[in-house]
């Protein structure tokens, strides 16, 4: 089964060519020690429209993703500093905290420093049950 970082590390795949001819590239700080046992075809769903998102909307800058666990949760987050409409980018990115609503999860966008978004999305996670 695929770790959190691994899922990570194929998605960023996928969507590095658009980065590319956006002057922008992926940085992976997601732990390998995270496990997605619940839902994990719901939550690749989701990061994956998460990536495409921020890439789309987004110039000369990194995107770094990192995670960690809280409690019975998951906290991936994504942060940038290049964005190029924050407004568009956080407009279609509540269609995505829709479809992270139907795994019992959220998207919550901040932003952390001038020029910078950071978008977390939180899941809950099964493995974390049984600690």
């Amino acid at each position: 089964m695929e770790n959190l970082k691994q899922l990570i590390d194929r998605l960023t795949g996928v969507f590095l060519p658009a980065a590319v001819r956006n002057q922008s590239f992926f940085v992976n700080d997601v732990p390998s020690d995270l496990p997605i046992d619940n839902n994990p075809q719901w939550v690749a769903s989701v990061v994956s429209r998460m990536l495409s998102t921020v890439v789309n909307h987004v110039k000369n800058t990194s995107i770094r993703l990192t995670a960690k666990k809280h409690g019975h949760e998951v906290i991936l987050e994504v942060q940038e500093s290049g964005s190029v409409n924050g407004y568009a980018m956080a407009s279609e990115l509540q269609q995505v905290n829709s479809l992270a609503e139907r795994i019992g999860g959220h998207l919550s966008i901040s932003l952390p420093k001038a020029n910078m978004t950071a978008i977390a999305f939180c899941f809950p996670n099964m493995s974390s049950l049984a600690v």
